[in-house]
Order: C-alpha cells, then sequence, then structure tokens
C-alpha cells in the first residue's frame, strides 16, 4: 500500500507542476466585449455521446451563433479517437500519458482554457445534455443581468464523494470576464500523500454496513475531487457569485424512510449532512412532472432550472446499459420535438 501510496503522491507532483505551466500561458481576464461561448470537453470512450450532443445543441439553439467546441482527446481506443478534420470540433491530443486518477481530465480541461477566446465559457462533459431550449444565448444573457462568475449544475446529491453548493465540472459556465482562468484549477488533491491515507481510512469506514452511512459526510464536502480548489475559492459567493440548478432529489421522501437518517439530517450542520441541508438544494420534481422524457426512470441524472428540465447526466450507469445510445437518441429527439413545438422557457 505504501508504495501505490508514494506512486500516486509522484503523480500529484507531476501534474502540480504542469498546471502551473500551463496557468503561467492563461490570461488574466478575458475582454467583457468578446462574446459568444465556448465549449471545452474530455473525451474519452464519448464518440457517440458526443456525436448527438453538438446534433442537440445546434437543434435547440436555431439561429444562435454557434459555439465552438474544444476537445481533448483522451481516447486510446482507436475507434473511439476523435477525427482531427472533424469540421465540428477543434481535436487537442496529449503529448504524453503517464498521468492518471483524474489527473487527466483536469489537465485535458487546463490545457483547452489556452484557447478560449469568448468570454464564456462552458465546461461539459460529453455524457451531459443541456436541453434547456435557446440555451447558449440565455444563459449568458442571465449570467450577465445577475453578475455571475459561475453557472451550472452541482454533483448529484445522491453522491458522497464531492463537494455540494457550487457547480462542478460535468456541467460549469464560467464568465471570463469576472473570474480568471488562472483560478480554474481542477485538478484533484487526494493524492498527495497526506490526504491520501486519510481520504483510505475515511472510505474504508463509509462503506461499512450500516454505520457507514453516518461517516459519509467524512467525505461529502472535505473530498478534494476535481474542482475543489475552485469551491475553496469561490465558493462563499463574495469572489464571484454564482447559481446552481436543482438537481431532481426528493429529499423529504429519503429521510422519510429512514428514522435514524432523519435524526442525522436533524443534528448535523449543512456543511457535513448526509443529505443536503441548504433549502431549494434539490427538487422533488423530475422531468415527468413536466411532461418531458423521464430519464430519471433510466438511471440517469436530471436537473430543473425555474421548474423546467436543464440538462440530465448520464454517468458512469451508461457502461452497465449496452444499449442504452438507441435510448439516448429516442430521449434526444423528445426535447428537440419540445423545442420545436415551443416548450415553455425556464
Amino acid at each position: 500500500m505504501l508504495a501505490g501510496i508514494n506512486d500516486q503522491h509522484a503523480q500529484h507532483l507531476r501534474a502540480v507542476e504542469r498546471w502551473d505551466a500551463i496557468r503561467a500561458m492563461l490570461p488574466e481576464r478575458i475582454d467583457p466585449s468578446a462574446s459568444g461561448v465556448t465549449i471545452c470537453s474530455v473525451a474519452y470512450r464519448a464518440k457517440a455521446c458526443l456525436d448527438f450532443n453538438e446534433r442537440l445543441m445546434r437543434q435547440l439553439n436555431r439561429g444562435a451563433r454557434a459555439a465552438e467546441w474544444l476537445l481533448f482527446d483522451n481516447n486510446v481506443d482507436r475507434a473511439e479517437m476523435i477525427d482531427a478534420a472533424d469540421p465540428r470540433f477543434t481535436v487537442v491530443k496529449p503529448q504524453q500519458r503517464d498521468i492518471d486518477m483524474g489527473y487527466e481530465h483536469a489537465l485535458g480541461i487546463s490545457a483547452l482554457l489556452a484557447r478560449v477566446r469568448t468570454r464564456f465559457l462552458l465546461v461539459l462533459d460529453p455524457d451531459c445534455f443541456v436541453v434547456a431550449p435557446d440555451w447558449l444565448t440565455r444563459i449568458p444573457d442571465h449570467m450577465t443581468a445577475n453578475g455571475l462568475g459561475f453557472f451550472g449544475t452541482p454533483i448529484n446529491p445522491r453522491r458522497h464523494n464531492s463537494y455540494r453548493y457550487f457547480p462542478y465540472m460535468v456541467c460549469m459556465f464560467v464568465d471570463l470576464s469576472r473570474v480568471s482562468p488562472r483560478d480554474l484549477c481542477f485538478l484533484p488533491g487526494v493524492w498527495n500523500r497526506s490526504s491520501n491515507v486519510v481520504y483510505r481510512l475515511r472510505k474504508a469506514i463509509a462503506t461499512l454496513p450500516k454505520v457507514g452511512f453516518l461517516f459519509r459526510s467524512l467525505l461529502t464536502e472535505q473530498w478534494r475531487t476535481n474542482g475543489w480548489q475552485i469551491k475553496k475559492r469561490f465558493g462563499g459567493g463574495q469572489l464571484a457569485p454564482f447559481e446552481c440548478v436543482q438537481p431532481v432529489w426528493d429529499v423529504e421522501s429519503e429521510l422519510a424512510q429512514d428514522p435514524v437518517k432523519r435524526l442525522i439530517h436533524t443534528l448535523t450542520p449543512a456543511s457535513v449532512a448526509p443529505v443536503p441541508k441548504q433549502r431549494g438544494y434539490c427538487s422533488p420534481r423530475g422531468f415527468r412532472t413536466m411532461h418531458a422524457p423521464d430519464v430519471d426512470a433510466l438511471g440517469w441524472e436530471e436537473f430543473v432550472w425555474h421548474d423546467r428540465p436543464f440538462a440530465f447526466h448520464i454517468g458512469s450507469v451508461h457502461a452497465a446499459q449496452p444499449g442504452y445510445l438507441s435510448t439516448l437518441s429516442r430521449v434526444l429527439d423528445g426535447f428537440a420535438a419540445r423545442a420545436l413545438d415551443g416548450a415553455p422557457a425556464a
């Protein structure tokens, strides 16, 4: 185990060194007059999702200025690699592959930041689909009108291995005229030596049957996952205001199932509560109640904004669903049809 910790720590140090080199080349700010949106994604075993996502973006944003889509192609499988001549994307390839454990994702986004020339940035996982009509213009307009530095989806609250109450890099809009690209360090902090040992102990406790639930808060909020430094710096809202859309999760229903869970929820502060306590953070109403495709039934994560569907994230569940692409295609066709029919905007 010690050898593994030392190896991970060495990778951590290499990742920090590479981020420092990238950061030194980034601009301090993007001029507010530089309109438009640039999307940055890491492509890994996601070729089909990227095809669907790019098509949906065009269908939902007819007449809007197209976003430039930057891809960091992290694939090793040739069948999944993105064609560098594909006119829909600007493709960047890694120079070397000697770091893993989440660093390759964080450094991939970091490498793309130097190419962003628009005021607004969207960091987007290929399997996260923004389904709100006209979002390419509505989200920048909303952020400008409300002085927001960040906007997007937080982590799904069912997960206990990441921070809450702040947009996560699955779908994170950033106004680069308010937030310096140099402050967008997505590197995780778990794998340096001291944090690694503590995390292993916390994770072992948190996975114990029954008793583990009492200790899940040791991971929630305290877990230094990708983007934790951004949350730490901007999570208070003073340096740059932010807004999260609502993950769909019926907190009251969850607590009603277990009196012990409710007691723990009542006694613990929001910063460490196993179930989110921030008022309005979650919505009990999902897409189905809004007469939209019910992706929660497929095990996918739903997010709503102003009581309307905003986005959904497939996540790791797609690996267990061999036929999910045909289902995904039907779902996206449903959202495209809603936009054409004039479904209400948020």
